[in-house]
């Protein structure tokens, strides 16, 4: 698809770690027109509950996949998704996830209380874990996330990056746009020069904040 002419842009929606080979990895390198950006659900940090999850792949095969998109020679932004309050979750276990987020650096993860869900295997275990509890693991990972995230965007100030624009936010006299690793990047732009939704432009980042970065087009 990255082939095609006239495509700009592919993303892959999601990834399960254990279809993710570094063939992937090798073709984001090489075909410019796929974004760098993967998103690799972990779930958790800990191989028991991995394991319990019935996941099929350990921490050790989930890093050395995050190893091989670190090696690359684009900038690969990596985001994912975590539960927590999984039936049986020690507070080992999610220590162990705490940890797996300083050692990956995602710049987005999708957070998650644990749920029973239909024709799922962990139906059949004992949900122990009160629900005050999984709202308390859930602010903590969130909180560290966030720690995470206002670091790594913050490196971006400076740097001139393509942006998709998508809209206009007429209260704010921004436009909005998204780079190619996924990362939403609001904008100010000439009156002269304004873009138009759908085109490509290039835009100065000029602040960062937790979830987005705020820019200048640059014209």
């Amino acid at each position: 698809m990255g082939d095609v002419p006239g495509i700009r842009r592919v993303r892959f929606t999601t990834s399960h770690p254990r279809d993710f080979g570094r063939d992937i990895v090798e073709a984001i390198d090489t075909v410019p027109t796929l974004c760098d950006h993967v998103h690799l659900p972990v779930q958790s940090g800990s191989d028991r509950v991995l394991n319990a999850m019935q996941r099929l792949y350990t921490r050790e095969q989930y890093m050395e996949r995050v190893a091989w998109m670190k090696a690359a020679k684009r900038e690969i932004s990596i985001t994912s998704d975590v539960i927590v309050g999984f039936p049986g979750e020690t507070e080992e276990d999610f220590a162990e996830t705490l940890s797996l987020l300083e050692e990956v650096g995602y710049d987005s993860v999708f957070t998650f209380k644990y749920s029973p869900r239909p024709n799922t295997p962990s139906l059949a275990l004992e949900d122990a874990i009160p629900d005050q509890e999984k709202s308390r693991r859930l602010e903590v990972l969130m909180a560290k996330q966030k720690e995470i995230q206002i670091a790594r965007y913050k490196k971006y100030i400076g740097t001139v990056s393509e942006v998709m624009v998508e809209g206009r936010n007429e209260s704010r006299r921004q436009w909005i746009g998204r780079t190619s690793q996924n990362k939403t990047l609001n904008f100010t732009a000439p009156e002269s020069a304004a873009p138009k939704v759908g085109t490509y432009v290039p835009v100065r980042a000029t602040a960062s904040f937790p979830n987005s970065l705020l820019g200048e087009m640059v014209v």
